[in-house]
């Protein structure tokens, strides 16, 4: 089975487009999202939609989780605070409930699907984890794959017989090690960090052992415009449209 993992979408409608027509080439028998669906972005509730026309399971990001936690809520910083207010407002009550009733992790191929770093934290960051750390955390593992997106940037965490290796180039495809142990990051659809603005995603072939990082190159001036109308705040709106974006 091929599945696409998508991530952080952070309520951009026409990343997910993009990468829906892309998926659908491709011919991925199945979708995953590893949360962060809303936030930063002007169209919450359009991606709600889209994740439940497509039938889409989800995880809960960090961004959902302070939804419905008003301490989680408090940790962001001021802007990510006021996009996600704006989100609230935009979100229809049933999409709200879908959000609050959203798992911490799914288990689905013999993968672990996770936000932030396993087995179901939803706000840390696999990457400011030391090494050692997080060789026990794969070891502890019942699943020798698990995804993960929040930093969105790709990268591949390899645990094999020489030890924990961390690979942040991934593709074109890249073979998966049946005797080693992975934690794989996504990347982001709606948010991506780095010198390219394209919408990032994978492919994972659970049958044939392979990832495959996809990007799909979109227009975002539409999503930029309607960010401007909503009072979004700006650096959100410049993280679509300038290179070489700092991570927040």
């Amino acid at each position: 089975m091929r599945i696409a993992v998508v991530s952080d979408i952070h309520s951009n409608m026409d990343a997910l487009a993009a990468v829906m027509a892309d998926i659908y080439r491709t011919g991925a028998d199945r979708i995953v999202s590893l949360g962060d669906n809303i936030g930063y972005g002007p169209e919450p509730e359009e991606v709600m939609d889209a994740l439940d026309r497509h039938d889409i399971p989800s995880v809960m990001g960090n961004h959902e989780r302070a939804l419905t936690n008003e301490t989680f809520f408090k940790g962001f910083n001021p802007q990510a605070r006021k996009a996600l207010e704006i989100n609230r407002v935009l979100l229809s009550d049933a999409s709200l409930a879908k959000i609050a009733a959203l798992p911490l992790f799914r288990v689905i191929r013999g993968a672990r699907f996770v936000h932030g770093v396993p087995p179901d934290l939803p706000g840390e960051y696999i990457h400011k984890l030391s090494l050692t750390r997080l060789g026990h955390i794969m070891d502890a593992q019942a699943e020798s794959i698990t995804f993960v997106g929040h930093t969105h940037r790709l990268a591949l965490y390899e645990k094999g017989t020489f030890g924990l290796e961390v690979k942040k180039n991934i593709g074109p495809r890249v073979f998966l090690d049946k005797s080693a142990r992975y934690i794989i990051n996504s990347g982001s659809v709606g948010q991506p960090r780095g010198s390219s603005k394209e919408a990032v995603y994978l492919i994972w072939d659970s049958e044939e052992h392979w990832i495959e990082p996809r990007y799909v190159a979109y227009d975002a001036a539409r999503t930029i415009r309607l960010m401007d109308a909503c009072g979004i705040p700006e650096v959100y709106r410049d993280l679509l449209s300038q290179a070489d974006s700092i991570s927040l």
